[in-house]
């Protein structure tokens, strides 16, 4: 925690050292608050970066709109990119990030000690501030790869997101509901970013991911000719039936150019922090992600910004609730009673 002081007084002061000619500008050290959230090219980076802007507090010399305060007093907030879920959990659990965008049913998992986190007790404190929008999987395919069914993947070459993704961990789920395997494909494990030089050359046939719609690495394809491979309702629900948090779902016509409905599976990302952390600090986040100023920036910012709202802020929820974000939303009247025992 020094070493932020440090590294945040360091920043002020290259800031702010061209200003001190006009005026005086007193630069408080600042607490990082990190917020842990994916690849570049998906959605859970531009969402980060949008609410770490909305946590963090405007300086001094920067005029609020109204006069209105916005931010927690005394912290910058950052996004930091990671492998997604998996990771956004165990970097929380160790307290190298302060909060993490995680999938419902990889919050689950880790709360539950099951899955890749099967025997952890550790992981057991992560709790919920919100739930955040319905993540969509999409499995994404050249045109010309003539993939239209799940079980088409067999032979191909698909890149199936990093070691440690909740994409990942999903794509075997599903591959399961489907009688296949990792080894029935020719995978590679790359972030959406890394695969658009690979997709337009024909290298790879195809790549998942488990992220809001529109999200930019599929929108960067639209020239080459892209089609999302559908889930079928009945594995859907297969797949529910089994793992509560993936329910049926669909990418609406039209999110990519010429791509129709396409049926697939969802969960929802929640925003997520450690138990321990300060009750205050929590209730502070929660207040300022559903003040207007945040609501503002994520509408504006991102096309799944709007489908974040505080009337959904407690829609599929897989985890309790932060005692912080709990006594928010009980001054909302959202929460009469507990909806996850601790």
């Amino acid at each position: 925690m020094a070493q932020t002081k440090i590294f945040s007084k360091l920043i002020c002061l290259f800031l702010f050292f061209p200003l001190i000619w006009s005026f005086t500008v007193v630069c408080e050290a600042k607490e990082l608050f990190r917020i842990g959230t994916g690849g570049k090219t998906g959605v859970y980076f531009p969402v980060g970066k949008l609410i770490a802007q909305g946590l963090t507090e405007p300086l001094r010399t920067k005029a609020i709109p109204g006069g209105k305060k916005t931010g927690i007093p005394g912290y910058i907030a950052v996004a930091q990119n990671s492998a997604g879920s998996v990771e956004n959990i165990n970097t929380i659990i160790s307290n190298e990030t302060e909060a993490g965008l995680i999938q419902a049913d990889v919050a689950s998992w880790a709360y539950q000690s099951s899955g890749p986190f099967a025997g952890e007790k550790k992981f057991q404190t992560i709790r919920a501030v919100a739930s955040l929008y319905p993540e969509k999987f999409q499995i994404v395919t050249r045109k010309d790869a003539n993939i239209h069914k799940v079980t088409d993947l067999r032979g191909k070459r698909i890149s199936l997101d990093e070691l440690g993704s909740g994409t990942l961990s999903v794509m075997r789920i599903i591959l399961a509901a489907h009688s296949l395997s990792e080894k029935d494909l020719r995978p590679v494990y790359l972030k959406p970013v890394f695969t658009e030089n690979k997709m337009i050359s024909g290298e790879l046939q195809g790549f998942v991911m488990m992220a809001g719609a529109p999200m930019e690495a599929v929108l960067k394809l639209s020239d080459i000719g892209i089609s999302l491979v559908p889930i079928s309702k009945k594995i859907a629900n297969k797949i529910n039936r089994q793992y509560p948090y993936l329910v049926p779902g669909f990418v609406p016509a039209n999110v990519y150019p010429n791509v129709p409905e396409t049926q697939t599976i969802q969960v929802h990302a929640l925003l997520a922090v450690n138990s321990a952390m300060d009750e205050e600090l929590v209730y502070q986040v929660t207040r300022t992600l559903w003040s207007p100023h945040m609501l503002s920036l994520l509408k504006r910012g991102h096309p799944q910004g709007k489908a974040i709202t505080l009337e959904s802020a407690l829609t599929g929820l897989s985890i309790p609730l932060h005692e912080g974000a709990k006594r928010f939303y009980r001054e909302q009247g959202l929460l009469i009673k507990d909806l996850l025992s601790k």
